[in-house]
């Protein structure tokens, strides 16, 4: 899988020369790199960290555009009962592709091509796989897969106060040693749809309705069907006040999966008798101020709160309710003519019930801090 790491900065070199030697095309080129550090703690003096470095560059030519995205990571555990472990990678690399079809039919139409690269770490050992942390914690929690393919397609249309998407997508994906116990990995395939509808009723305000639809295939193990998810499902209500000089979102979404199936000896895969995750709320306020033309505050909460699963108590497969609090505080800044900086941090606390990983109910308390720099060619 790592072969394909050395081409990441050859790539990387050969589109920027592309790009950046053909403003005769008016070609929009951007690069945008940074740093990002996560850090947490429990309140059993369990430990963990991950810093990582990302790298994009993004270009638009008239209806095209493109975006590529990688990032090297360092991740590290250090539990209060066990030698800490730690991990430096590139994660795969993310390729999009798209096309606008605009003015050409009653409906706007979005062409997308997104690939996954395998460019990061499979074939986990023991102790990296104790690494794949909660992502309530740590920003990153897929070190690598296989190749995969999305081909997705959105129809948009837009009127006096109202506009209306919906999408469909496809997503292909290949095989890969997820450890070293479990090889020939095939993960399955997902169809997904998505929707929106905005209306603007009341001048600057706008409302949003939107939802999410995912159906997964099953997952094989050397030819052998060996779990499959459960269908997903998300519907969300956002509200959108905007001012000259600030405006301010709130966002409230659900999110409901069903029930998993799982391989039961060698005649195939059961349906679980009860749905192993509990439904989930998410609150987003987001506040931004323009403090003058080159500098913009933003304010962000996030409360996060997940219901019990269905299993009883005392079942093995139990899984307590968990609630998460964030706050964060962010500014922008542009820098002269071609750069724009931002820097932010993010605080957060939460509380888990007991369950398949850890016996006791536990609190987490922890932070990130990040910046990112962006270049316009």
């Amino acid at each position: 899988m790592k072969r394909f790491a050395s081409i990441i900065p050859l790539f990387t070199i050969i589109i920027t020369i592309i790009f950046s030697g053909t403003t005769c095309f008016a070609i929009d080129l951007n690069a945008k790199t940074g740093f990002n550090y996560d850090w947490w703690e429990s309140d059993d003096n369990d430990q963990g960290s991950q810093f990582y470095v990302p790298l994009q560059i993004k270009g638009e030519y008239n209806e095209f555009s493109f975006l590529m995205l990688n990032a090297y990571t360092y991740t590290n555990s250090d539990p209060s009962d066990a030698e800490d472990i730690s991990l430096s990678s590139i994660i795969d690399t993310k390729l999009n592709l798209s096309y606008e079809m605009v003015d050409k039919l009653p409906v706007n139409i979005l062409f997308g091509l997104d690939f996954n690269l395998p460019t990061g770490h499979t074939n986990l050992d023991e102790d990296d796989q104790e690494l794949i942390m909660d992502p309530d914690l740590v920003s990153i929690t897929n070190f690598g897969e296989g190749f995969n393919v999305n081909p997705t397609i959105t129809a948009v249309k837009e009127w006096t106060k109202w506009a209306a998407g919906l999408g469909v997508g496809y997503l292909w994906r290949g095989e890969y040693d997820f450890n070293q116990e479990t090889k020939d990995y095939d993960p399955g395939e997902v169809l997904s749809l998505t929707g929106e509808v905005d209306y603007d009723f009341l001048p600057d305000w706008r409302a949003r309705l939107f939802g999410e639809y995912a159906h997964h295939t099953k997952d094989q193990v050397d030819g052998e069907d060996f779990f499959q998810e459960g269908d997903f499902l998300l519907a969300g209500l956002g509200v959108h006040y905007y001012q000259a000089t600030w405006d301010v979102s709130a966002t409230v979404k659900s999110i409901f999966r069903d029930k998993n199936k799982f391989q039961e000896g060698s005649h195939g895969i059961d349906t679980e008798d009860k749905s192993s995750y509990g439904d989930e709320l998410v609150v987003d306020l987001f506040y931004r101020y323009l403090l003058n033309d080159e500098t913009t505050i933003k304010t962000l909460f996030q409360f996060l709160h997940v219901k019990e699963n269905d299993y009883p108590s005392d079942s093995t497969y139990f899984i307590g309710k968990r609630q998460k609090i964030s706050l964060g505080l962010g500014v922008v800044r542009t820098l002269g003519s071609h750069f724009e900086g931002e820097l932010g941090i993010k605080g957060y606390i939460l509380d888990a019930d007991r369950n398949w990983y850890h016996e006791d109910d536990l609190t987490y308390k922890g932070f990130s801090i990040g910046g990112k720099l962006t270049y316009r060619f």
